[in-house]
């Protein structure tokens, strides 16, 4: 990895608010949902379970229906709740910006325009970089990656990275743009928190050829990851990875993947760096081929 540029820059003074938390807000249709589920509260408040505990939210192919999953705190997800329609939406991050463990507000990507755009507590979308997908696809938020409390975003460019250090009001600190042919090879990234048991954010990038490679962390903002290791192979049969954090309660984020066939896969994390997940559970038997995102 080489990094070409960062640029740092003053953001807007973060914003002082009461204890509110926006959960899958609804961007330009105006649809909010407030939750803490049991096991967020649980997963907050035990000392093992440093995982973030994240819903699962959905949105249709047909009509952009937008669904919320709660997890049930023992590897699989409740039904889902309808939250209404999310138009003018082309990829999703959920963020965390205070590091309690918990979902406060969403990067995204319009359709129309592509631009890049910031939903939080004001309840309005902020558009913070105009046309950044023309230039950008993949977005996750995998948590802090600069040494602050805020989840930082990342997002895959042609043979690059884009990685944005967050502040709490959803703008920027700074940003650092990392080449290398082998960014060029994937086709998505996904991670939300310590995959590696070392207390740092990691994330995972799936390429063409169906290989999964791991990147630790390293906690800091002017390389924030190491050289990339293997996971393993045969990962083409899958059309979308994605992380909501820890689905099964042990204090270890977890990997999701959608089959070709529309099942969902769940791939508990075991906190070590050379495996850092156990053998595939399938918890979804099929439909999730009816999403056109899944975050």
């Amino acid at each position: 990895m080489t990094t070409v540029s960062r640029v740092s820059r003053r953001g807007l003074s973060r914003l002082v608010t009461a204890a509110v938390a926006v959960a899958l807000v609804g961007g330009t249709a105006g649809v909010a949902a407030a939750h803490t589920s049991g096991a967020q509260l649980a997963a907050a408040k035990s000392p093992s379970a440093a995982a973030p505990v994240f819903q699962v939210g959905a949105v249709t192919a047909k009509g952009d229906d937008f669904y919320v999953y709660e997890v049930d705190g023992k590897g699989g997800l409740k039904p889902r709740e309808a939250r209404g329609p999310w138009k003018d939406l082309s990829e999703i991050a959920q963020v965390d910006r205070d590091a309690d463990g918990r979902h406060d507000g969403d990067y995204f990507i319009s359709e129309n325009g592509r631009d890049l755009k910031f939903h939080g507590l004001t309840g309005k979308d902020v558009t913070l970089v105009p046309n950044y997908g023309y230039f950008y696809h993949g977005l996750i938020s995998p948590g802090n990656l600069g040494g602050g409390k805020e989840s930082d975003l990342v997002a895959l460019g042609t043979d690059r990275i884009n990685v944005r250090i967050t502040n709490y009001d959803g703008t920027f600190a700074g940003e650092n743009v990392i080449t290398g042919s082998e960014w060029g090879t994937y086709t998505e990234i996904a991670g939300r928190g310590d995959l590696t048991g070392d207390g740092k954010t990691d994330i995972v990038a799936h390429d063409r050829d169906g290989v999964l490679w791991l990147y630790k962390g390293t906690g800091d903002a002017e390389k924030p990851f190491e050289a990339r290791t293997r996971i393993g192979g045969g990962w083409n049969k899958y059309h979308h990875l994605f992380s909501n954090g820890d689905t099964d309660g042990d204090g270890r984020s977890d990997l999701m993947a959608i089959d070709n066939d529309g099942a969902l896969w769940l791939y508990k994390g075991t906190g070590e760096a050379s495996a850092p997940f156990k053998a595939p559970v399938k918890i979804g038997n099929s439909g999730w081929n009816q999403y056109r995102l899944v975050f």
